[in-house]
């Protein structure tokens, strides 16, 4: 069962897979890849992110960290 995260590591993940942070709108952190064709949406409500988005990470990036789990 995938555990909500800290936004923190949520980010640091995408960085290190060369995405980047371009905006955000209210509590919604929109980050973008390299090639700027992919986008996704991180609603961070307080310290953490949710287990569903975290399985939408998961999905996009098989290489999540494994105590993501």
């Amino acid at each position: 069962m995938t555990k909500p995260q800290k936004y923190r590591d949520v980010s640091r993940f995408l960085r290190s897979q060369g995405w980047e942070n371009t905006r955000t709108r209210g509590s919604h952190h929109i980050w973008q890849s390299e090639d700027r064709t992919q986008t996704v949406s991180i609603p961070v409500h307080g310290d953490s992110v949710k287990a569903g988005i975290v399985r939408q990470v998961q999905t996009a990036f098989p290489n999540t960290p494994n105590n993501w789990n």
